[in-house]
């Protein structure tokens, strides 16, 4: 059965990519291109115009920016094809993304109003078809230089081989010379965060700056990002190398994973997919484009004291996980280093900060409470709570130093959940003084035997930083407190009071 054209948003605001199917049989294929009553509202234009390139290997077109929206398909051949939104009043002003574009992938790219476009061949005899929202007016058209410095284009241009252009296109001014004002602007970063509509994706995105980073998202749209599923890579890698072809980053950031603890003991499959296999995927995608990766692990890869040594634990410390999630992630662990040795692997545990969905352990305590209901906390599952904007602003240290191989990143605080849920309560009562005071008496301490949890869970745990502190002197984790107190001055994603 032939799909319906499905139409997924790429990194320039208003641009997106549509995948289309083909009808063949013995005789070769019969495809649409466009049909009003099939594809995507968001692509229901009145064409105006419609054009037809051909081209031979090696060749670069563009930057050409026009007034009007483009639709653009390869019928021969294949294309890098490039967006770069010149809009300054666009949220993604300064930002290029590509999409290769193929006689055999079946895809086809929209270009909004006013973005440059441009493409790199990569066969002879190319040919490019385009459906215009207006008719070509080359008074009306501006070109860009391809080189432009403002955008960095990573134009996939072999080593040795010079592009062929037009006289045209050699002599289009950078952007800066049609708009001064841009002169001293810095180029964007290209960071891909995967999983950024997360907690942990959040904090990074706020600490690498979102200006200089594409995030993704799975299953709930995300202003600003692209969608992107961990668990379908993980059995198709073309998807990995496509996203790693849009972006083209420098840096990947995964903190997307399958972290519902009891819910890795029923679905393993998933756990895996999502914790080891589609990582490992990922990282390989992002060294073959020349990104650096980091992934985050967890402290579930050691015991917690039930058949070797108590924690807290050391990087290299003899793992043995209790459970399919820290199974999962001590071999996720393995396979990105395996894909990629130079990767940065995070061991983490009990994240907790804003964030924009509001799930982590001090949003369910202060929501529990404040509705005046009881709150079950094990006091015996120890770990060092870690301050999501820590391990988001120790990551970027360590990127900045090119750090490889596992690290651990938590915080200074050896406690239970009991114990974290009083330190809690107690910041929060004295850091929002006009806030209804939190009932300490509503949590109750329990043991993990019963607390009805069905995955077993490390008791003694947590991470030790020496590692850290030697790599990065001067740096230290927040104390709950202190963490609280920055949470409340700098409240950011989901009130913690609501």
């Amino acid at each position: 059965k032939n799909m319906a054209p499905v139409t997924k948003e790429l990194p320039v605001h208003g641009s997106s990519v549509t995948s289309f199917d083909r009808y063949g049989d013995s005789r070769g294929y019969f495809n649409e291109l466009y049909n009003a009553d099939k594809y995507d509202e968001s692509l229901n234009q009145e064409w105006k115009q419609v054009s037809f390139s051909s081209s031979q290997k090696h060749a670069l077109r563009g930057l050409h920016c026009s007034p009007h929206g483009k639709f653009i398909t390869c019928v021969r051949g294949a294309f890098y094809d490039v967006i770069a939104d010149f809009r300054e009043d666009s949220p993604t002003f300064g930002r290029w993304c590509g999409v290769l574009l193929t006689e055999h992938n079946k895809k086809q790219v929209y270009v909004p109003a006013k973005c440059g476009h441009g493409f790199f061949t990569i066969e002879d005899d190319t040919c490019a078809l385009y459906l215009q929202e207006g008719t070509f007016v080359p008074a009306n058209e501006a070109d860009t230089h391809p080189f432009d410095s403002l955008f960095n284009v990573a134009w996939p241009v072999p080593e040795g081989v010079t592009p062929v252009m037009s006289p045209k296109d050699i002599a289009a001014p950078h952007l800066c010379v049609r708009r001064p004002h841009l002169t001293n602007l810095e180029p964007r970063g290209r960071i891909l965060i995967i999983g950024g509509s997360g907690q942990v994706g959040g904090a990074l995105m706020n600490a690498f700056g979102a200006r200089n980073c594409v995030g993704t998202y799975t299953e709930h749209k995300a202003e600003g990002m692209i969608h992107f599923d961990m668990a379908q890579a993980s059995m198709n890698p073309q998807l990995a190398d496509d996203l790693m072809k849009t972006v083209y980053p420098t840096l990947v950031l995964i903190c997307a994973g399958f972290t519902w603890v009891d819910g890795c003991e029923a679905q393993q499959a998933k756990a895996n997919q999502m914790n080891s296999k589609g990582p490992a995927i990922v990282a390989a995608a992002a060294r073959a484009h020349g990104a650096r990766t980091v992934w985050y692990s967890t402290d579930y890869v050691f015991d917690g004291g039930v058949q070797s040594d108590e924690g807290p634990y050391l990087e290299a410390d003899k793992p043995n996980p209790l459970n399919v999630y820290g199974s999962s992630k001590l071999q996720g662990e393995r396979e990105v280093l395996l894909a990629d040795p130079s990767a940065l692997v995070i061991r983490t545990n009990v994240v907790y900060g804003p964030e924009a969905v509001g799930k982590n352990f001090a949003y369910q305590l202060v929501r529990k409470l404040r509705a005046g209901e009881l709150m079950n906390c094990p006091a015996d599952q120890v770990n060092t709570p870690t301050y999501n904007r820590d391990l988001a602003e120790a990551t970027k240290l360590l990127t900045a130093q090119s750090a490889s191989g596992i690290f651990n990143i938590g915080g200074d605080e050896l406690l239970g959940r009991y114990d974290f849920g009083l330190e809690l309560i107690k910041a929060f009562n004295e850091l929002t003084p006009d806030a209804p005071k939190l009932d300490a008496n509503l949590l109750t301490s329990i043991t993990t035997s019963n607390s009805g949890q069905a995955a077993l869970r490390p008791l003694a745990s947590g991470l030790k930083l020496d590692k850290l502190r030697d790599t990065l002197p001067g740096w230290k984790p927040r104390t709950v407190r202190e963490a609280l107190a920055d949470w409340v001055k700098n409240p950011t994603g989901k009130a913690l009071a609501d």
